[in-house]
């Protein structure tokens, strides 16, 4: 099954300090493009809960923090 392309808006904790943050992400399969401060990271679920960087600058734990909440909010 083929999921469409839609924009979401999602509250995300990304440098896990509790500091919530709502960042654009637009899923394309499994990868995530998500916008955060003007940036844009691509993310992708490499299987279980271990995320990596496609595209952009950010540390292995903001990418983490950002894919659990994608994980949580798309039910993966």
């Amino acid at each position: 099954m083929m999921l469409s392309n839609k924009n979401s808006k999602i509250n995300i904790d990304v440098s896990g300090t509790g500091k919530i943050e709502t960042l654009d992400v637009l899923r394309q399969g499994d990868v995530f493009v998500v916008n955060i401060k003007g940036d844009q990271l691509s993310i992708i679920r490499k299987g279980g809960n271990e995320w990596s960087l496609v595209n952009g600058v950010a540390d292995q734990e903001s990418v983490d923090n950002i894919g659990d909440a994608l994980k949580n909010y798309f039910g993966l």
